[in-house]
């Protein structure tokens, strides 16, 4: 399933969220031909938002029992990029987490990238507040983690799944910019964003990084960051091994 990741990235939308209309979009169809092909049950939950009209959005909800949920956005900015380290390797890692841990609630979100601003995790979040997905303990969302393994940071927020992440495995903690996470702690859901990084290479640390961060010693190399929405986001730049690692070895163990 991992290697799925070419695949994926070979499917282009018409570009960012607001501009596929009023049908499923190729991504979007994609998905939901993978879950049919490995019987993965799913729920397509079609909404509207009032400022992008004429628009439809989805967020594809594979549901499960445990209360813990794992999030990861499926709408791109460029369809010329292969976008596939935002976010198309996390949507083939969230739903191999569904594989490995069928009772987490996974929920691919539409609407995550500018000028969308989150669209797709207020629908869950408002659809969670109201109990429609059951208990919820807390949100794991996954953005770029295409490559780096179980080398890996998350965001500065103060909640216990911070915590638990933390205690479980001493990574760093760096504060992010908008991701879905915001979205979900905004509406009093705890959740927390992660993100692998693979090891450092000198030719990146003078123009990407003053301050080096560290994972158990391993300098990360942030510079796979800035590659989001242009074509430096290829599937060159990933890694379907790194992908598995991060999912079996990290992901697992944070979700048992």
């Amino acid at each position: 399933m991992y290697k799925k990741i070419y695949d994926l990235c070979s499917i282009k939308n018409v570009g960012g969220a607001h501009k596929n209309g009023l049908n499923i979009p190729p991504r979007v169809s994609w998905i939901l031909n993978i879950l049919k092909q490995n019987n993965i049950e799913y729920i397509l939950d079609e909404f509207e938002v009032k400022r992008f009209q004429n628009n439809k959005f989805y967020n594809v909800v594979l549901p499960g029992t445990n209360g813990k949920f794992v999030t990861a956005h499926h709408d791109i900015v460029n369809p010329l990029s292969d976008n596939a380290n935002d976010n198309s390797a996390s949507v083939i890692n969230a739903i191999m987490t569904k594989i490995n841990s069928p009772e987490t609630t996974v929920i691919l979100l539409d609407g995550e990238e500018p000028p969308m601003a989150g669209v797709g995790s207020q629908r869950a979040s408002e659809m969670m507040n109201s109990g429609e997905y059951g208990k919820v303990d807390w949100v794991l969302n996954f953005e770029l983690t295409g490559k780096g393994g179980r080398h890996f940071f998350i965001g500065n927020y103060d909640n216990e799944l911070n915590t638990h992440i933390k205690n479980l495995f001493g990574c760093p903690v760096v504060q992010t910019p908008f991701n879905d996470a915001t979205v979900f702690n905004r509406n009093g859901i705890v959740s927390t964003v992660i993100n692998p990084l693979p090891p450092i290479s000198d030719r990146y640390e003078s123009k990407f990084q003053k301050e080096i961060i560290s994972y158990d010693g391993t300098p990360l190399d942030f510079s796979i960051l800035y590659n989001c929405h242009s074509l430096e986001d290829s599937v060159s730049t990933i890694s379907p091994k790194d992908m598995q690692d991060f999912v079996e070895m990290v992901v697992v163990k944070i979700l048992s």
